[in-house]
């Protein structure tokens, strides 16, 4: 029985190895290196074999004082004899190293050096060896983002994924940006064409949580949707948020996989009325917009959706002792039927499919989001057994 290949839903598509490109770069440099060096490695076999039979020696100290005399020769340092010659091998050595310094100094010091020489400074290694070290770490990212585009709206997103220490690759199509690129300090980022299946594979969509694009143009943010969605399927574990110049566009980005559509004149709109139904106070200005946009990074909010399989399902909040375990406050409770519950008491019960807004240090979060999932795992075990 033969074992055949599992072939994949999206294709038979092989991830671009932006590692391996420049890989073959480095061993291009070297490919071209072999002329200068095999005539160096050439010319210093012969001087030493020469020597050895003018000398008619043989022994390990032989060949290595006639290796530094070879080595010193064709390097112009100049030497004298620096071990012992016999009067009759003297003049012989000496003019053998007067047709060898002749002959090397052009073909092994000039040819050899300016060669390589050359090729180190035209081939830019050091920019070569920079990608390669970015590359082969970005290739064992996981849980990170990936955002297409460099504009106004990514360079935000990507200022608070670093306060926040969140991985992301960037995907740009356009390289004359790469130096404004470096310059804002982009740890990983690529210049390709984001819809391309084998450039979202190359940068590690299988492992990333999530995609964000911003194009200008909506078709180009409908393609990286659709390619996206059909590498990672599910739009539990792979969220992907884009944005759209019209209310219309955004439905289809929807439709197509997307999580969640951003219509910036609309969140624009939406947050300067913010400002004019709560004006803007010294310490309050804009405080849970920052919460909700992520400026803060001492204070966050999430939502924790009460699965029907908790154990948790039907007792009260001060019964669950979540506060004390995790350090993040439940600061509203949304209920099946759309109505909310402000500030809840202690004596509120907890209902299957609530959603409670959660309020607390980021780590306090993390840590309020595995309390709940621990209470789920307890009870599927419950009902295996």
């Amino acid at each position: 029985m033969t074992n055949s290949k599992k072939k994949k839903h999206y294709g038979n598509v092989k991830p671009k190895s932006y590692r391996a490109i420049y890989e073959e770069k480095f061993y291009d440099i070297l490919f071209r290196l072999r002329y200068p060096l095999m005539t160096v490695i050439f010319f210093t076999t012969l001087g030493v074999l020469m020597l050895m039979i003018i000398n008619n020696k043989s022994d390990g100290k032989s060949v290595l004082n006639f290796f530094f005399h070879t080595v010193i020769t064709f390097s112009t340092v100049g030497y004298t004899e620096g071990y012992d010659t016999s009067p009759q091998h003297l003049m012989v050595n000496r003019f053998f190293t007067t047709l060898f310094i002749i002959v090397t100094i052009p073909l092994v010091y000039i040819y050899g050096l300016v060669t390589t020489v050359s090729i180190f400074m035209n081939s830019k290694i050091d920019e070569i060896y920079r990608y390669w070290r970015m590359y082969k770490a970005m290739e064992k990212l996981k849980n990170h983002y990936i955002i297409c585009r460099f504009n106004g709206i990514t360079k935000e997103l990507m200022r608070n994924l670093k306060k926040r220490g969140i991985k992301f690759v960037l995907i740009e199509p356009d390289g004359s940006l790469e130096d404004e690129i470096k310059n804002f300090g982009v740890d990983f980022y690529v210049i390709d064409e984001p819809h391309k299946r084998s450039v979202l594979l190359g940068v590690g969509i299988e492992s990333a949580k999530g995609i964000v694009s911003a194009f200008e143009e909506n078709t180009q943010d409908l393609s990286v949707i659709v390619t996206a969605r059909l590498i990672r399927p599910d739009k539990d574990e792979f969220m992907i948020f884009a944005t759209a110049t019209t209310e219309g566009a955004a439905e289809k980005m929807k439709l197509l996989g997307a999580n969640e559509v951003i219509i910036p004149d609309i969140s624009v709109g939406r947050r300067m009325t913010s400002f004019i139904l709560h004006p803007p106070s010294p310490v309050l200005s804009g405080f849970l917009e920052k919460i909700a946009y992520g400026e803060r990074t001492d204070i966050d909010i999430m939502e924790i959706r009460i699965d029907e399989r908790s154990d948790l399902v039907g007792k009260k909040l001060k019964d669950i002792h979540m506060r004390q375990e995790t350090g993040a406050t439940v600061v509203a409770i949304v209920r099946k039927d759309g109505k909310m519950k402000i500030a809840p008491s202690g004596d509120t019960q907890i209902v299957e499919g609530d959603s409670l807004i959660v309020l607390g240090h980021p780590k306090a979060l993390k840590r309020a989001e595995e309390f709940f999932k621990a209470h789920i795992k307890e009870n599927e075990e419950v009902m295996q057994k």
